[in-house]
């Protein structure tokens, strides 16, 4: 399992957190998913230097970059899902 998108204590259940958490956020066009991406990319990104492995967190901050442009890419090109 991946360590960085897809960590094993995230995956608990039939659903993933991430997904539960993009799924109620949703509900204003997407608005507060992209904030939330938003506030987890400040979060890696602001703690990287303090914590066992620089890498690691530069790589989550780049995996909620990511899903952040594919969340404002669907919002502009609904007809791309």
């Amino acid at each position: 399992m991946d360590e960085i998108t897809k960590p094993k204590h995230y995956t608990q259940g039939p659903i993933e957190c991430l997904d539960a958490i993009d799924s109620m956020l949703a509900g204003d066009g997407g608005g507060g998913v992209v904030d939330f991406y938003r506030a987890q990319i400040v979060r890696y990104l602001w703690r990287m230097p303090y914590k066992g492995s620089p890498l690691v967190d530069a790589k989550k901050a780049d995996f909620y970059l990511r899903r952040m442009i594919k969340m404002l890419e669907l919002s502009e090109h609904p007809e791309q899902t």
